[in-house]
């Protein structure tokens, strides 16, 4: 998996982690969610980074933005994309998707939407079946 797939999920699964689930499910979702934070502090940390690197100023000096359309904010779009390009350390969770709409669908007024389970696709396990599915086709 990509970093840009980290990046990209945080907000769905801070959705995922707000909703009601069997206490299995939730403790397991809890310890992976402290891994993902650390993997999505790494980005974040690069991030400020290349920030300060493209504005030509000590990191850490205050008041530091990056213009839209600025050469520097180009160079600073181009390192993150190249960054996020990586792969992550971070593995899935070891819980299926169909193991993870049950347990969500198993609480009443259990909501999400479509975009947020496609980005927190790559997280979860695809059941072996499934994958036969997709080899046979």
């Amino acid at each position: 998996m990509k970093l840009l797939a980290i990046w990209n999920a945080r907000d769905a699964l801070g959705r995922l982690s707000q909703l009601r689930k069997p206490p299995k499910l939730a403790y397991r979702l809890m310890k992976y969610e402290r891994k993902f934070m650390k993997e999505y502090g790494l980005c974040e940390e690069q991030k400020n980074k290349l920030v300060y690197e493209a504005a030509g100023v000590e990191f850490g000096s205050p008041n530091v933005t990056l213009q839209p359309g600025t050469a520097e904010h180009m160079a600073f779009v181009l390192k993150f994309t190249e960054f996020l390009e990586q792969e992550a350390e971070l593995e899935p969770v070891g819980i299926d998707m169909d193991a993870l709409i049950e347990g969500l669908d198993a609480e009443k007024g259990n909501v999400l939407s479509e975009g947020d389970l496609e980005l927190m696709e790559p997280f979860f396990q695809v059941k072996v079946a499934d994958l036969k599915l997709v080899e046979k086709a």
